[in-house]
């Protein structure tokens, strides 16, 4: 059974070796990548808080005056004091100081850095040919940790010793590594499965709680302003959905010549596993609530879903969170490049010290 187990860890480890290597780069990278987005786009990511806050449409008419016919999609309320106000054009995301409506620049759609890397990390950046192999890997660093830990557990070293670059030296690393980074590995790939294997899981549950999906709006007709017929503001929009959901804090408003309807989009911040999932849909003419999606109307799976892709984002705790699934992002990676040398070691093709 040993030997069975250790030829099963080797060939996961030769065959998904590069692929978790790319998944332990890109993971790291993604646990900081607000921080690292802001710092590569400084010019237009940061703000001097100070004086009254512009309200919605004053935002939009100074985007107006710089972009002209042009219309609005959505408005992007900051996150913090120091953030920028989002409006989303066709041309991209304008960035504005809230305090002042200077208009800080467009980052305009299109490939870029943390693009790329959260391409390569969730499909290889190779669309769904890319995601299923990705799926798979995730998979097999399940059993490549759980068989690591089967293989440890007799000789439970948790020391590196022998000399420097010799073979017990890579061996007791590789141990040591995978012994202290077995949790949150573990749970990055078992969340990162989950992740991978969405739809099959949804229905497990599913069928086992008799979850019932709940639509996005309902299935009435949208009423739609009659020419000639006024327009609430975004702003007036968005009180109301605040009065509708006390204590939450818009993120998002869609623009009704988007769907029909405004579409606020709003926040728990205390919350960081369900607290964005709440979106309210109003009448542009009356200010009438006509559907609501909110996380108190979630399903089981939704919730579960939802904690899922708060534990495998590193997000559940918040910054402690994030830096752990940082280090253990980078550890995957070393896991990986010191079995291949212990295997290229006992297979004679480098040789021991």
């Amino acid at each position: 059974m040993r030997r069975l187990i250790l030829n099963i860890h080797l060939v996961i480890g030769l065959v998904a070796g590069v692929f978790v290597i790319l998944l332990g780069t890109t993971g790291s990278i993604l646990a900081f990548e607000t921080e690292l987005d802001r710092f590569l786009y400084r010019d237009t990511s940061y703000v001097k808080p100070g004086g009254k806050v512009l309200s919605l449409t004053e935002i939009g008419d100074a985007v107006s005056r710089k972009y002209p016919g042009e219309p609005v999609v959505a408005y992007l309320t900051p996150p913090a004091p120091d953030f920028p106000a989002g409006v989303i054009l066709s041309r991209g995301i304008v960035l504005v100081d809230p305090y002042t409506g200077e208009v800080l620049g467009v980052r305009t759609r299109g490939p870029s850095f943390l693009g790329l890397v959260r391409a390569l990390h969730v499909q290889l950046a190779m669309g769904i040919i890319g995601r299923r192999v990705l799926d798979w890997c995730a998979l097999a660093i399940v059993l490549s940790v759980l068989s690591g830990l089967y293989l440890w557990w007799p000789v439970k070293r948790m020391r590196i010793g022998g000399r420097l670059w010799s073979a017990r030296f890579w061996y007791d690393l590789h141990s040591s590594l995978g012994f202290f980074s077995l949790v949150p590995v573990l749970l990055l790939a078992t969340t990162g499965t989950v992740i991978g294997f969405r739809d099959q899981v949804e229905q497990l549950i599913s069928r086992s709680t008799d979850a019932k999906t709940i639509n996005s709006h309902e299935a009435t007709p949208i009423p739609r302003p009659e020419p000639g017929q006024g327009q609430i503001s975004p702003d007036l929009a968005v009180s109301l959905a605040n009065a509708h959901l006390p204590g939450a804090v818009p993120y998002r408003v869609q623009m009704p010549q988007y769907g029909g309807f405004y579409v606020v989009a709003l926040e728990f911040p205390q919350n960081r596993i369900n607290g964005k999932r709440n979106f309210i849909s109003l009448d542009p003419s009356t200010g009438r609530i006509i559907a609501t999606r909110l996380s108190s109307d979630l399903t089981f799976s939704d919730r579960f879903m939802a904690a899922n892709a708060t534990i495998h984002n590193c997000t559940i705790w918040g910054l402690p969170s994030r830096i752990v699934g940082a280090i253990a992002s980078i550890l995957l990676p070393l896991q990986a490049v010191t079995g291949l040398l212990i295997w290229l070691r006992r297979k004679g093709i480098l040789r021991s010290n």
